[in-house]
């Protein structure tokens, strides 16, 4: 098919067979295919994904290549990760809950 379309395709996965299948997508779309996947695996997407459509609670909120959601979300430079967290508005809370953390460790003895 021209086309696939995959869910998790790497989910589970142990990483021998994670290189078999990203080498399959990889030689898929080499071939003139394209392949559409969904995953929450950010590094995945933004090492193997020309486009890349971020949705945050049923809503498209970026789209477009690594740099474009780079310019999109002020992160120039930044990883998908952290792409992720500003077009999603998560950016604050997570650093909130690591600031949380960090003041409650200082506080005890490991």
């Amino acid at each position: 098919p021209d086309l696939l379309i995959l869910d998790e395709p790497i989910a589970g996965l142990d990483a021998k067979s994670v290189r078999v299948v990203k080498s399959i997508l990889e030689l898929h779309t080499q071939r003139g295919g394209s392949v559409l996947f969904s995953t929450h695996i950010m590094e995945i997407a933004q090492d193997l994904c020309d486009r890349i459509g971020i949705i945050n609670k049923g809503k498209m909120v970026g789209i477009g290549t690594m740099e474009e959601l780079r310019q999109q979300s002020n992160k120039i430079g930044a990883s998908l990760e952290d792409v992720f967290l500003r077009l999603t508005e998560q950016d604050t809370s997570v650093n909130e809950i690591v600031k949380k953390l960090r003041e409650s460790f200082k506080t005890r003895n490991l």
